[in-house]
């Protein structure tokens, strides 16, 4: 008889979906925003805790969520429904994301700097490699998508977003 090694469970966490890999706007996010023929809105933004930026001229704008197209999309609108602008060009970049964190069986676990195209692999070398008890190869990321958070299995080549919390698990044996 052959003794199989067991490990944690995550068997019965679902796959991160593929489409839940884009970056959406979160609280505490910096963004800069040009807005053509209106020098007095280009600059740094952040994301507040209510999920909004403050513009001259337009005030609070909601953002949570949004992509970085659909934010653009959204300050030009504002422009025009407030008549400042005709033709709104915006552009909008990300500055400086939302950490993300990493637990568990790693060999410094906590909070690090995101940075754009990051995968699982690049998080665990952040956070010093697997310890000897880790089960390697799959993680639980949890992240949060349309208001809602959500735990899903993930391998090492899957691409992180800023605010995530992966988890490796102890393996049994």
């Amino acid at each position: 008889m052959v003794l199989q090694g067991c490990s944690s469970g995550l068997k019965g966490i679902p796959e991160m979906p593929a489409d839940a890999a884009e970056y959406r706007a979160g609280a505490g996010d910096k963004i800069r925003i040009a807005v053509q023929d209106l020098t007095a809105a280009d600059g740094e933004y952040e994301v507040d805790d209510s999920g909004s930026i403050s513009l001259p001229l337009v005030k609070a704008i909601p953002v949570d969520g949004l992509t970085l197209r659909e934010i653009e999309s959204k300050v030009e609108a504002a422009y025009l429904q407030a008549g400042i602008l005709n033709q709104p060009v915006v552009s909008v970049q990300p500055v400086e994301l939302r950490p993300f964190y990493v637990m568990g069986e790693v060999n410094q676990p906590g909070e690090f700097k995101y940075r754009q195209g990051m995968t699982v692999l690049a998080a665990l070398s952040a956070a010093g490699g697997y310890t000897y008890r880790a089960k390697t190869g799959e993680v639980a990321i949890t992240r949060t998508i349309q208001g809602q958070e959500v735990t899903t299995r993930a391998d090492e080549d899957t691409r992180i977003l800023p605010g995530d919390r992966i988890r490796v698990l102890e393996r049994w044996f």
